[in-house]
């Protein structure tokens, strides 16, 4: 695979597993480029059979093919996934249609790694929130501060 069209998959997925969503940064590597429809099923090297995604996933994805449209995986691109599956509050993903059953089982999207990762993922996101809200809070009472000595100045010269 040509190294221009391996970095356009990259950066359609921002990076991202297109089956799991962790991060080049948090696995510390590159990941791999995934043939959606597999070589050997007559997949191509084009942008919409391309898939970037880490090498777990690659793995447990190995030449899986259904020709039957609803026994297929999920596309990342091109399917929706919050149609077939929906995450649990306790990290674990939940499959709402046989398609979604299919591409947890085949992907082991509710490995324990995983898991703890989208659990991390959402304290992560709530801690973010937090901090916006706390530096807002901080910067108006430095801002009432400054109006408080400059009406204390003013206050002190009339005297």
């Amino acid at each position: 695979m040509r190294r221009a069209l391996r970095q356009s998959v990259r950066i359609r997925y921002e990076f991202l597993c297109g089956y799991c969503g962790v991060s080049e940064t948090n696995i510390g590597a590159e990941m791999t480029v995934d043939h959606f429809l597999p070589r050997i099923h007559g997949g191509e090297d084009t942008e919409d059979n391309l898939v970037y995604c880490c090498h777990a996933c690659n793995e447990f994805k190995g030449d899986y093919w259904q020709p039957e449209p609803t026994l297929r995986l999920l596309h990342p691109r091109l399917d929706d996934e919050t149609t077939h599956i929906r995450e649990h509050t306790d990290g674990t993903y939940l499959a709402l249609t046989e398609r979604g059953s299919i591409h947890l089982r085949i992907l082991r999207l509710n490995r324990p790694e995983l898991i703890a990762y989208r659990l991390e993922r959402k304290e992560l996101f709530l801690l973010r929130q937090q901090n916006q809200i706390l530096r807002q809070q901080l910067q108006e009472a430095q801002q009432t501060t400054r109006r408080l000595e400059v009406d204390l100045e003013r206050y002190s010269n009339d005297l």
